[in-house]
């Protein structure tokens, strides 16, 4: 569990595939992502910024909204993962992290940052891709304590194949609601859900402060 779930969270903050010309290729695909693990760990953030989809760029904007603004009652409302989403920003990133973050460019910032673990990159293997009209996906490998199969997938957009962090969480949201009736018997002396915070002490090994829920001062 803690190494898919750290693995969620490399995809969840970098994105990142070098420019090549679109083919209904899989090698085309397989090139893009073995660009895309060597330029994390140059930490180029400039060209992870241009190289994530779009729709990934309007998750993690939204994302970092949510932790700059939202309060309790309004993130313990947003689906599960999108509760740990928000909340591991608000674990991991101090309040003026947080506020740079959003004043420059959330993909570049965390890989500037190098808001990932290195390890978890290093080890990254997948392929064969298949590929289907704009859409690629390959499974991975080397995932420790994985309970699904994880593939990770790309999507092309102006004639390059970027990385498409959506559909390779997709499997992380279907678990979470899954498993959302069971999760929810799990409360803390008030009466709350305590899943979250659990989840997060156990990826980071630090318990999550009690203001968590609330937007930072």
């Amino acid at each position: 569990m803690k190494g898919l779930s750290r693995l969620f969270f490399v995809f969840l903050f970098v994105a990142l595939a070098t420019p090549v010309s679109v083919k209904a290729d899989p090698a085309a695909v397989d090139q893009s992502f073995a660009a895309y693990k060597q330029a994390l760990v140059e930490g180029d953030g400039e060209a992870a910024s241009k190289l994530t989809a779009s729709d990934t760029h309007a998750f993690l904007d939204q994302t970092l909204d949510r932790a700059l603004t939202l309060k309790e009652a309004e993130v313990r409302a947003l689906p599960l993962l999108d509760q740990i989403s928000v909340l591991m920003l608000r674990h991991n990133m101090k309040p003026d992290q947080l506020r740079a973050m959003k004043k420059s460019d959330p993909v570049a910032y965390a890989v500037n940052q190098r808001a990932f673990d290195m390890e978890d990159v290093e080890r990254l293997s997948a392929g064969p891709f298949e590929v289907a009209g704009d859409q690629a996906q390959a499974k991975l490998s080397n995932l420790e304590g994985s309970p699904i199969p994880v593939n990770v997938h790309f999507k092309e957009e102006a004639g390059t194949w970027r990385f498409d962090l959506l559909s390779s969480i997709a499997p992380f949201r279907a678990l979470f609601e899954a498993q959302a009736g069971l999760l929810s018997n799990l409360k803390t002396s008030d009466g709350n859900s305590g899943v979250v915070p659990l989840l997060l002490h156990l990826i980071t090994g630090r318990a999550p402060d009690a203001n968590i829920w609330n937007p930072p001062g």
